[in-house]
Formats: structure tokens, C-alpha cells, sequence
């Protein structure tokens, strides 16, 4: 259905007889009257003429609702917030007079229906007067004119507007004949006042080829067909109206150019022909033909932009550019304009050229010549003539300059106020617009405009989707996730590209765009994304990008003097998104420049620039500084820092109403100085400051100023100090009294050297009360003792017997130096819940199997991590045993690792007697999480895992990844699966596989090299043997050639395919029976089972080789003296070529030829004699 405007504003009109109060009053074209035509041509004449349906549902008098519908070239197609089209076309109201844009006939033409089936587009004077003027029909406007046709011929002509019809006669008495109701006295114009010239000629050369030019006789435009009616400038001494028609049924395109002098009767022509035009496309119906929709929506769909239900189609003209400086009229007439279908679709504007239905349908569609798109989104100027048809589209893509489409509709209002409406359902969460606007004001109307469809996260991916394609960016490359288990959740994380190693310019500004006035997420999270691209690089070509607001619409240069014109694209984009999001509290650009090195050191008079900064701080801490942004933790973490930045984050913390909860900067390469600033101001944040990270920095910390600085703070939660400095001294790094007056739920000082005093604090605090909501404790690398950890064990627990819900990271500390302490401290149950205790090494192996002895009666930690212990030899029978009895009488345990490593100048892993160890979890109950990597458990290893994954119904996640299985222990694994319905995760062994195939080339390189040897020991001797007479054949031994080997490793890479389909899908059984959509009791039938468990078996590396090189790849070599295998037959049994016998006296007489033909084909061995 066409969608309707309420007509133009501003319009000048001639005569009130073109408001909407006397449409009733216009007769139609076609009355009944008599006529003489014959019945067979009065049925041509007709056949495509029925009457109009009022008060049809397919007209366009009613829309869906049957409410009054509006004037519009557009057709809507939404069933919520867009019409519905109907792909229907109703007969035309004109009958065959609305076959032909242009009617003209000839004057020889006038009862000849003959004529009229030629295509002829001349109609005679006689005939004018029958098909324009009938009884009722209105005369709107005349006058006299000339017509300009080409470069030499002129002539004066009379121009009738009729409400219908624009008619053009060869003079004044043609018009008398056919509206007689003309006055000579009345009449407007004479042969010698107020001359006007009326150009008549076509669009566009390829338009041409079916449009209608001026001819001898006279012609009409059709008012319904008219697309367009507008000024045009520059045409001086003329005042120029330009009329584009079009006529869909022929694809027939015109043009007519009225020039006037006199400015009163150019705005008088402009305005009659707009307001009859528009009058008679409400009286008729003018859907498009469904081929050109089918056109349309092939060029939509190729463009992945087509939806039935969102899509729009208007007919406009795309105008030429300005006229060049000193350029005639004459010169002007002949710039062309072009029509076209203007569609939107669901995230782009397409200007489509008209169809040429005359080509073959077989004949591949080009697509981007068919059409041009532009981004909705990227809209940065739309102009619209409040009374004239004319209207501009300006599209501006990131760093490149703005495209201006000039076009010209007579539904321009419609087509703006669409296109807005979508930019509203493609950013609904926008408060404001990205374009400058100029024109009716009722476009900008969206009191009644419905968004769509709730969707999650605010439209998010809406919003993405329109600026990826708006861009030429593909939109499945951005990965991102949303968490909802973090602080200050959701949280938008932003994850590495699915396709590309970094983000382009565009992805990012697509992404960050998207997220600007997204109220849905409070943390936005971009850690580990390289913003390098948008750092230092600016837009120099628009400012439609730059948030110069508020959220609440306060001008920020205005008021607070920031100004963010002419600074980088990375400076913009943060500080809009911290501008325009309210409820976004937290954001980490953690390692979001990795390449960034400031450059601190500059001079003013040698011209070295200043460094620019990470222009992140720049952006938003004037921001918090104004308070015009809630943003209250930021993360800084990986990001050099050098003075220019210094110089921003300063006044920032030194500002108490920025009230920041944390400001982390960590890996920030601040120096002694750099840290000294941080600290000072920071202190002004102390009565909200919660978190303190000022992790792996160069700069050394004071101890005498340092535990001051601390004890200012009184909400801290969360503090990191690893592998921090600091000066020498014996005071403690925090003093007890301090760290007593802290709720810490996070205390991290990995690589820090703990002295006794510092011990001793974190002690006191441990065994306070004040530590209740401590959940962390990490003390990796600290050169603690194990005795120091069994203080700080002992601590901790409150009550013996009941484990703290805390995790205890003591990881690479001289844990073997006080290992009974730990031993004791572990057996009485004095741990916290978790405890990670990697790399630690064991110079006898007694120590580990004392500390495996008290993990069999621990009944508080439940998880634990000894991975990558090292032990001085492969772990012995005892060891093996105590590990085995751990897990069998183990009944806390829910999370056990004891993978090893596998490095260059080290390997950590216990040896064979592992598989044995591992058997104790048959009867284990408790543990659910395993972790045993980089043990070569091996073929061996795998049987035994398999039978543990057989035998327990505990165990859900397994990892056993770097552990040298095969094929046929990968198969073994996925057997024992099908007959397990609790675990959820199992490895797809794709490192595993790796080697396997590595494994393969290995074992063809080995059997090539091996056959190669062979022949340079044989070499002489064959030589020698070949002059005495002695026959070789070449034994069938082939050498594997490079198509055996991608055939070998082809059928190994098939099979490990073929297994991990069959666990992906035997993990997903297992996971629909743990959620309750499935049975368990389904697949324990016997013929299930069988089903499941085939294949059972898989061929190792060397069955499969061994299959491959008996069919090998038959070829034909040269064979040399070295080649084959000595063979002892006679010689009287040696054949010839042709098979027939040698004799023993012509043995020394054949030829070397001979003998080398033979080789490889028999088998020869040495004669007796």
C-alpha cells in the first residue's frame, strides 16, 4: 500500500480550488458519453481502465485501520510502525492513456486504432480534443510558451494544466479546439507579453532509450505520474520549473523545463502544477508493479538488507549539480536529472535506477551498478524545500569527506520524516541527533513513533548491526559477552575478532558508537583490545561525531572548557561514551595500547611536539572533574603513563567530588616520581577510594611515607602491590594498626619480599575479626618458608576443624623448608578452602609424600592445586600408592590439579606409576573437577582414565590435554563416555592431535630415509654384478611418496574428526540429562548403547601407514645400479622382456639397456656359475 504525506508546506497556490475541501469536486479523465469507436477498439481502449474502487482496502483512500490515508510516494511495510504492501496493482484510472507518460498523437492519427497499437506517442488535434476535454473537466491553468527543442529549433506553444493532465499544444487555436471555455480576452498570455520557453527532452541517455521528447504534434503528461516539480537555480534570465514524470508500466522517463520570465507566473506555474499533481495522485491508486518490486527486493536481498515487513520504496529524481558560472540558459537546459527508486531498508538508504525489463531475466544482475546505499545511520545533513520539491541527503562515512545526493520528490516531507523514524528504530536509546536538519518541522515528529520489539541490552545489537553496515564493516567479527557474576553487573566485555588479529578504525567506532546511550550495562569492559588505530587519529572531514552536550543537554565548551574539537578519534569516542551513559559506573581500558611509549622529553624550540598522551585520561577525567559523568573506577592497568598524562590524572584526584571508588594502574611504567604524584593526590579520594592497584611499576615505594599514605584510607577492599619496591628498611610494608581498620576482601602482594614485620601485621589482621570478608590472600613468590605459611594457616582459621571460605595462593615460595609445619597445619584441618600451591620444588621426594599423607585426613580444602611440582625423579611406588589412597579417602576434595610442565629447561610430571594413582578414583565420591596436563599418560594412561571415567558418576569436568594420546587412546576415552552420564567436559584433544600428525610425518620421513639407505650400500656391489652378468629386479619395497603421506594424513585427520563428533555429541546428551531435558534412562537400552559405542576400536599411527603404503600410488621410476633386492634364481630361468627365455651363452652379450628395462619388473638373483 503507498504510504501518504499531508501534502506540502508552504506551497504557494494559484487558486483555492486545489485545497483539499473540493477534491470531490474533480471529475475523472474518462466519463461516460457517447462514442462511435468500434467495439473490438473500444475494448483496446479500455481494456486497462476500470473505474477507481473508493473505499477499497487496496486504494489509497484507507490505510490498515481504514482512517484516512496521506499523500505519499512510499510504500510502507511494517506491521507495527509501517504499512503493509500490497503487491497489487489496480488497473489504471486513465485507460490507455495511462500506458504512456507523454500522449501525443498525430495529426494524421485521429480514428485509426491502428495507430494506437504501433506505440506511436503523437496524438492528433481532432483526437486531443476527444481524450482531453470532456464534460466537467477543469481547466487549472494555460499559456503561452516557447519550446526549446535541441540547439536550433524553437517554436511558441500552448501550455494547459488540467486536473489531470499537463498539456501541451503547437498554438493557441489547438487549445481553443480542445478547451473552448478559453477566452481570447482571458486568456494569460499573448504573442508578445511575458515569454516563456518550455524544454522538453529526456533524463538521462540510458533513460532515453524509452522516454518521450517534444515532437511536431501535441502531448501530455499524466499529473499521477509526475515525480517531481522544483526549481532550479542558476537558469538566469530565466526563472526555470523543471517537471520529471515517470510512466512505470513502459519504464518511460521525461522531462519538461518551463523558463519564465517574469518571477510571479514561474511560482505561479510551480504551484499549480505541485497542487494538481498532488490532487490527482489522491484520486488515484498507484502501487508498483510487482516487477519492479520483485526488481527491487533481488537488489535488497543481495545487499542483505531486505525484509518484507521493513522496507520503503519512493520515486524520486536525483538532480545534477549546480551550474557552472557563465553558463547560458540554453547551456543549462541540457544538464540532466536522473529518476530513480528511492528504498530504505532496514539499516541502509538505496537509490535504485530504473529497471530495463527489455534484457534477458537469465542475464546476471550487477548490483552495485544497479544501485547506490548509504548508512542510515551515517545521515549527517538532511535538507528538505518547504515549497519546492528539492531535497538533499548528505551520508559521511569515519575519515572521509560527506557525500551530498541531491534529489527532488514530491513527497520529500514523507521521505524525511521515514527516514527518521528509522534512525529512531535503529538507535532508540539516542537522545539526540547526529545530523543537521532544515525543514518542516513535523518531520522531526516522533511522538507516535513505536521502536519496535523489546529487545535485550537496549537494542544493542541493532544499534551494531546499522553502524557495521553503515561503515563496510562485517558485523560477525565483533565478539562480545555480557556478564552478570561481577561488580557493578552487567558488565559489556568486549572480546578479541572472530576473523581479524585487531579491530579496524571502523569496528571500533561502529562498537563504541553503539554503546554511546546505552543505559543497559554498568561496566563496559575493553581490556586486552588494541585501540591503537584510534589513538592520535583525527577526523578532520565533519564534527557530526563529537558530543558537544551533556546528556542533559548542558554545552560542555561553554561551561566546564572542554573542548574536544580537533582532538584525536580515541579522545572523542571515550569521552562521549562517559559523557552520554549515566548509569555506566565502571571502565577498563586495561592493555588497550600496548605499542604506546610517551615521550616525555621534548623541546619547545627545536619544534619536537609534546607527547600526546593515552588521550583516555584527557577524555574522561575532566569529565568526573565537571562531575558530568558517574564514572567512578577506572582501569588504567597496561598503559604506559608519561607526564602528559600525570598532568590530567593529578587535578583529577585532587578533586574530592570526583568521589572515584578506584583508579587502578598497574603496569603503567610510573618511576619513583610518577608513583609519589599518584599517591599525594590520591589521598584526597580517601574517604570513597575502595581499590588500590599499583602493580609491577618501576617506582620504589618509601617505607617511611608509605604506611602514612596507607592509613588515610579507610574503605579500602581490594589493594595489589605485586612486585612493587621499595626502600630498605625493617618497618613493616603495612602496619597492623593500619590494615585493622580495613574490610579488605582482596590482599594481593605476589613477588613482594615479606619481612617478619610485614608477616607479622598480616597475621594479626588474619586472626582479627576485621578480616571476616577477606576471600583472597596471595602471596606467590614472597620467599615465605613453609613454616611462615603454616602461621598464616593456623591464623586464619578461627575455629579448628571448620575451613574459611578463602582462597590462599602460595605458589614458587621455599616450601620444603618447614614442610612438616604445612604437613601438621593440613592434617589438623587448619586451611582455608582453597589452596594454590604450584612450582614448588621437592629435593626429596619424601616431603611430597609427607604432604600427600596429610591431605588423606584434610576435611577442609576443597580445592587444591599442586600442578607442576617438581620432584627429583619419577614419583615411586609410595608416592603412587599415598596418591591413590588420597583419592580414595579423600571425601572433601571437589577440585583436584596435578598437571605437570613440559618445557625446555624443565619437565615436571610424575612419572608411569601415575596410571596406577589414578585407578584410587573409582571410589572416590567427592572430586568433580580434575586437571592431570603434560603427564604422558600415553595409550596406557588413556585405558585408565577411561576406566575411571567408567566407574564414577561424580566426576564432571576433565582435563587431559598434552598428554600424548593417540588416535587409539582418544578413541578408548570416547568410548568410556557413552557409558558415563555425569561428565560435561572433555577435552577435543586438538594439541594431541597436532602431534599425532607430527608423529605420522615423523614415522614416512623415517621409512624414506631408511629405503634411501639401503641403496648406497648396495651400490657397488650391484655395479659389479651387472658387468659379470648378474640379473637385480627391484623388490616390491615402494618408498612412500609426498601423496602417501597426504593420504595417510588425511585419513588420520578424518578419524580424530569422526571421534570428536561423536563426544561433542555425547557431551551434549550428558548436558541435556544434568539440566532435565532428557532421561538417563533413554540411551541405557542395549541397542542405544550399541549404537553408541561404535566404532569401538581405532588402528594406530603404524596400522594406518601400513594400509596406506600396501595402496600406494602406482608410478614408473628410472631405477639406478643401487636399486632392488639381489635374487639367487638361475640364470637359464631369466625371461626376456618378451618372456621367452635367455640362453646362458648370449648372458655376457645383451645390453645394459636390456638389464636396466628388466630392473623393477623381475626378481633376479645370483647364477651359480
Amino acid at each position: 500500500m503507498v504510504s501518504s504525506s499531508g501534502g506540502s508546506n508552504g506551497t504557494q497556490t494559484s487558486s483555492n480550488r486545489f485545497s483539499k475541501a473540493n477534491l470531490s469536486s474533480l471529475t475523472p479523465l474518462i466519463t461516460k458519453q457517447k462514442d462511435d469507436t468500434k467495439p473490438a477498439e473500444r475494448k483496446r481502449f479500455t481494456s486497462h481502465s476500470p473505474a477507481p474502487r473508493q473505499g477499497s482496502p487496496m486504494g489509497r483512500d484507507s490505510q490498515l485501520d481504514g482512517s484516512p490515508a496521506s499523500v505519499s510516494g512510499g510504500t510502507q511495510i511494517s506491521s507495527s510502525t509501517r504499512q503493509r504492501l500490497h503487491r497489487y496493482r489496480p488497473g489504471s484510472t486513465f485507460g490507455s492513456l495511462g500506458r504512456k507518460s507523454i500522449l501525443s498523437v498525430d495529426e494524421a492519427s485521429v480514428a485509426s486504432s491502428e495507430a494506437m497499437e504501433k506505440s506511436s506517442i503523437d496524438i492528433s488535434s481532432e483526437e486531443v480534443g476527444f481524450a482531453f476535454h470532456k464534460d466537467g473537466q477543469q481547466l487549472l491553468y494555460h499559456g503561452q510558451v516557447q519550446t526549446t527543442i535541441g540547439l536550433f529549433r524553437k517554436k511558441k506553444e500552448y501550455l494547459a494544466l488540467t486536473d489531470t493532465h499537463l498539456i501541451r499544444f503547437k498554438s493557441l487555436s489547438r487549445a481553443l479546439e480542445a478547451f473552448p471555455t478559453i477566452s481570447r480576452a482571458n486568456r494569460r498570455y499573448s504573442g508578445t507579453r511575458h515569454s516563456s520557453t518550455a524544454s522538453i527532452g529526456s533524463l538521462h541517455e540510458i533513460q532515453s532509450l524509452n522516454s518521450r521528447s517534444s515532437t511536431d504534434g501535441d502531448n501530455g503528461i499524466l499529473l499521477n505520474q509526475i515525480v517531481a516539480a522544483y526549481r532550479v537555480e542558476g537558469g538566469r534570465p530565466y526563472f526555470i520549473t523543471e517537471v520529471v514524470y515517470l510512466d512505470e508500466a513502459t519504464s518511460s522517463v521525461g522531462s519538461i523545463q518551463l523558463m519564465l520570465q517574469d518571477p510571479r507566473e514561474a511560482d505561479l506555474w510551480h504551484t499549480s502544477i505541485r497542487a494538481a499533481a498532488l490532487k490527482a495522485k489522491l484520486m488515484a491508486d498507484e502501487p508498483f508493479p510487482p516487477r519492479t518490486i520483485s526488481y527491487i527486493r533481488r537488489l535488497l536481498e543481495a545487499s542483505q538488507d531486505y525484509d518484507e515487513n521493513y522496507f520503503k520504496i519512493y520515486r524520486v529524481v536525483r538532480r545534477p549539480a549546480n551550474k557552472a558560472p557563465g553558463k547560458s540558459s540554453e547551456d543549462f537546459s541540457k544538464l540532466s536529472s536522473t529518476a530513480c527508486y528511492l528504498v530504505i531498508g532496514i539499516n541502509l538508504l538505496h537509490l535504485i535506477s530504473l529497471p530495463d525489463f527489455h534484457e534477458s531475466p537469465s542475464r546476471p544482475m550487477n548490483v552495485k551498478a544497479n544501485k547506490n546505499s548509504y548508512g542510515l545511520v551515517s545521515l549527517v545533513t538532511m535538507e528538505i524545500n518547504n515549497s519546492d520539491d528539492t531535497m538533499e541527503l548528505g551520508f559521511r562515512i569515519p575519515l572521509e569527506k560527506a557525500v551530498t545526493i541531491s534529489l527532488a520528490a514530491s513527497q520529500g516531507p514523507d521521505i524525511g520524516r521515514d527516514i527518521f523514524r528509522s534512525m529512531l528504530y535503529l538507535k532508540p536509546q539516542w537522545l539526540d541527533y547526529t545530523f543537521l536538519y532544515s525543514g518542516p518541522k513535523e518531520v522531526l515528529d516522533d511522538s507516535n513513533v513505536d521502536f519496535g520489539p523489546t529487545e535485550d541490552n537496549g537494542a544493542f545489537d541493532r544499534t551494531l548491526i546499522a553502524y557495521c553496515l553503515a561503515y563496510g564493516c562485517n558485523p560477525s567479527n565483533i565478539r562480545y559477552t555480557i556478564g552478570y557474576e561481577v561488580e557493578d553487573s552487567p558488565e559489556f566485555l568486549l572480546l578479541p575478532p572472530s576473523e581479524s588479529r585487531r579491530y579496524s578504525t571502523h569496528e571500533l567506532l561502529a562498537i563504541l558508537r553503539a554503546l554511546r546511550y546505552n543505559e543497559s550495562f554498568r561496566s563496559m569492559s575493553f581490556a586486552g583490545i588494541d585501540l591503537e588505530c584510534l589513538h592520535g587519529t583525527v577526523d578532520e572531514y565533519g564534527k557530526d561525531h563529537i558530543a558537544l552536550k551533556s546528556r542533559s543537554g548542558i554545552p560542555i565548551k561553554k561551561y566546564f572548557d572542554i573542548v574536544p574539537d580537533g582532538r584525536s578519534l580515541l579522545y572523542q569516542e571515550v569521552q562521549a561514551l562517559a559523557l552520554k551513559t549515566y548509569k555506566t559506573r565502571r571502565m577498563n581500558f586495561g592493555d588497550t595500547l600496548p605499542r604506546r611509549r610517551p615521550r616525555d622529553t621534548y623541546e619547545e624550540e627545536e619544534g619536537t611536539p609534546k607527547d600526546p598522551g593515552c588521550e583516555i585520561a584527557a577524555g574522561i577525567l575532566p569529565l568526573c572533574r565537571a562531575q558530568l559523568t558517574n564514572v567512578d573506577w577506572i582501569v588504567f592497568s597496561g598503559i604506559e603513563l608519561g607526564e602528559t598524562d600525570l598532568e590530567e590524572i593529578a587535578p583529577a584526584l585532587h578533586e574530592r567530588l570526583c568521589r572515584f571508588k578506584s583508579f587502578e594502574v598497574a603496569r603503567c611504567g610510573l618511576t619513583d616520581r610518577g608513583l609519589q604524584v599518584f599517591l599525594n593526590n590520591l589521598e584526597k579520594q580517601n574517604a570513597t577510594l575502595e581499590c588500590i592497584n599499583i602493580a609491577d611499576n618501576p617506582g620504589r615505594l618509601n617505607l617511611a611515607d608509605f604506611p602514612i599514605t596507607m592509613s588515610r584510607f579507610s574503605q579500602i577492599r581490594k589493594l595489589d602491590l605485586s612486585r612493587v619496591t621499595s626502600t630498605s628498611g625493617d618497618e613493616p610494608l603495612i602496619a597492623a594498626e593500619v590494615m585493622l581498620a580495613w574490610k579488605l576482601q582482596e590482599l594481593v602482594l605476589t613477588g613482594v619480599p615479606i619481612n617478619d614485620q610485614t608477616l607479622d601485621a598480616i597475621s594479626t589482621y588474619l586472626h582479627s575479626d576485621m578480616s571476616d570478608s577477606l576471600h583472597l590472600l596471595q602471596m606467590d613468590q614472597c620467599n615465605l618458608t613453609g613454616t611462615q605459611v603454616a602461621i598464616l594457616m593456623r591464623t586464619m582459621c578461627h575455629v579448628p576443624g571448620q575451613g574459611r571460605d578463602m582462597q590462599l595462593h602460595i605458589s614458587a615460595n621455599r616450601l620444603e623448608k618447614g614442610n612438616s609445619d604445612i604437613a601438621s597445619a593440613i592434617k589438623d584441618c587448619l586451611t582455608p578452602s582453597h589452596v594454590t600451591m604450584r612450582m614448588v620444588e621437592y629435593q626429596s621426594e619424601a616431603h611430597f609424600r609427607q604432604l600427600l599423607e596429610a591431605l588423606r585426613e584434610n576435611t577442609t580444602i576443597k580445592c587444591l592445586d599442586i600442578s607442576k611440582a617438581s620432584l627429583p625423579y619419577d614419583a615411586g611406588e609410595d608416592t603412587c600408592i599415598a596418591l591413590q589412597r588420597v583419592f580414595e579417602e579423600n571425601s572433601t576434595l571437589e577440585e583436584l590439579d596435578i598437571s605437570g610442565e613440559y618445557a625446555h629447561l624443565e619437565i615436571a610430571r610424575f612419572g608411569i606409576g601415575l596410571n596406577h594413582a589414578l585407578t584410587g578414583l573409582k571410589k572416590n565420591n567427592a572430586l568433580k573437577v580434575l586437571k592431570l596436563e603434560y603427564q604422558n599418560l600415553g595409550l596406557e594412561g588413556a585405558n585408565t582414565l577411561s576406566s575411571v571415567i567408567e566407574g564414577n558418576d561424580t566426576i564432571t569436568h576433565i582435563y587431559c590435554e598434552h598428554n600424548n594420546i593417540n588416535l587409539q587412546g582418544f578413541t578408548v576415552l570416547v568410548n568410556a563416555l557413552a557409558k558415563n552420564f555425569t561428565v560435561l567436559s572433555l577435552p577435543l584433544m586438538q594439541d594431541d592431535q597436532s602431534e599425532a600428525v607430527k608423529r605420522m610425518r615423523h614415522i614416512i620421513s623415517d621409512a624414506h630415509s631408511a629405503a634411501k639407505g639401503e641403496s648406497g650400500a648396495k651400490h657397488a656391489v650391484r655395479k659389479t654384478l651387472t658387468t659379470l652378468g648378474v640379473h637385480m629386479k627391484e623388490k616390491d619395497n615402494p618408498i612412500p611418496t609426498a601423496q602417501d603421506i597426504d593420504q595417510a594424513i588425511q585419513i588420520l585427520n578424518s578419524r580424530w574428526a569422526k571421534q570428536k563428533d561423536r563426544l561433542l555429541e555425547l557431551l551434549q546428551r550428558n548436558l541435556n540429562i544434568a539440566q532435565g531435558l532428557e532421561t538417563r534412562s533413554l540411551y541405557e537400552d542395549d541397542a542405544e548403547m550399541n549404537k553408541l559405542m561404535r566404532p569401538t576400536t581405532a588402528g594406530s599411527d603404524s596400522i594406518i601407514m601400513d594400509a596406506v603404503m600396501r595402496n600406494t600410488t602406482p608410478r614408473f621410476e628410472r631405477v639406478g645400479h643401487t636399486d632392488g633386492y639381489f635374487d639367487k634364481r638361475s640364470m637359464d630361468d631369466i625371461p626376456r622382456a618378451d618372456g621367452s627365455p635367455v640362453a646362458k651363452s648370449h648372458k655376457r652379450e645383451r645390453s645394459l639397456s636390456e638389464l636396466t628395462a628388466k630392473l623393477g619388473v623381475f626378481d633376479f638373483e645370483v647364477s651359480d656359475d
